[in-house]
């Protein structure tokens, strides 16, 4: 499934597995607690039958790719991916599992799924007719590559200081709730406690978990974020750079400016003359922005 716009708002009751992937802009998915801001450099797995919203208010035209999963496909994979050999010559009933279950949270691109995303979305752009066939096997390996980082992420788990693995597993729930908290309102002022309650930790005990998990603090990670999106932003739009420094969270213009020629070597506008490829739709800019306001 695929759709282009600068604004847009829906909500589900709960929707087959699916990977939600896009590129030029952002799009905010809110499930549970949760709110996670989706961009270009990443994607985000909801599971089956998971209740959500999207919404999309952005100054570029944003193209949503969506993958489905028919039920029972990822217990498939999942079965015949780790269970003996034995039980899968056997009746397929015995060897039941349960609901595949995945972390729901914004996913950096990898080498492992997103080269299978990319590839399935240029087939899907091509307009060619896609054999059934042929997808079927391309949304089967997707779900192979998709479970096997997510058993390279329940490995990572084992890394927070926590003794029991329960209390690990939602320890890394509620870090990636608050990483997904500070990508989704990079263009607020936000504090550690207000980080804190959003994962229900303790400003220190988020500190110390959030270092383990991803080896920086919170306020860096939101720099990185503000930082991506102003070089988005210049990078595909006319916004004045004065603007562009407001709408990414930063105070003053001076501040923002030193910050982004300390990480990149150069200016804000000088980075814009040198990448700037602002496409005919883009320059006609909607004054709409994504914001994690609720």
């Amino acid at each position: 499934m695929s759709g282009r716009g600068f604004s847009y708002f829906a909500q589900t009751s709960g929707l087959p597995l699916s990977l939600k992937s896009l590129t030029n802009g952002r799009a905010l998915y809110r499930f549970d607690r949760n709110q996670v801001a989706v961009d270009d450099a990443g994607y985000l797995i909801l599971n089956n039958r998971q209740p959500y919203s999207i919404e999309i208010a952005s100054p570029t035209a944003v193209e949503t790719f969506i993958l489905w999963f028919p039920d029972g496909w990822a217990e498939d994979v999942s079965r015949n991916l780790n269970g003996p050999s034995e039980s899968l010559l056997a009746d397929q009933a015995s060897g039941d599992i349960g609901e595949a279950m995945f972390f729901s949270h914004y996913t950096p691109h990898d080498r492992t799924v997103s080269p299978k995303i990319r590839a399935l979305r240029a087939a899907f752009k091509n307009k060619a007719l896609i054999d059934d066939s042929w997808l079927e096997e391309r949304l089967r390996e997707l779900l192979a590559s998709m479970l096997a980082t997510q058993n390279a992420v329940k490995r990572e788990v084992g890394n927070l200081p926590a003794a029991r693995a329960s209390t690990r597993e939602e320890l890394w729930k509620r870090v990636n709730r608050a990483r997904d908290y500070l990508h989704a309102h990079l263009r607020q002022r936000i504090s550690l406690s207000e980080v804190a309650r959003a994962a229900w930790l303790s400003p220190f005990h988020l500190l110390r978990v959030f270092q383990a998990a991803f080896e920086q603090t919170p306020h860096r990670y939101l720099s990185q974020c503000r930082l991506e999106r102003a070089k988005f932003l210049l990078e595909k739009t006319s916004i004045p750079v004065t603007a562009i420094c407001l709408e990414c969270g930063f105070t003053s213009l001076g501040s923002f400016s030193n910050l982004f020629r300390s990480e990149s070597g150069m200016s804000p506008r000088a980075w814009r003359e040198k990448y700037g490829r602002v496409s005919k739709e883009n320059s006609k800019i909607r004054e709409v922005y994504l914001t994690g306001a609720t």
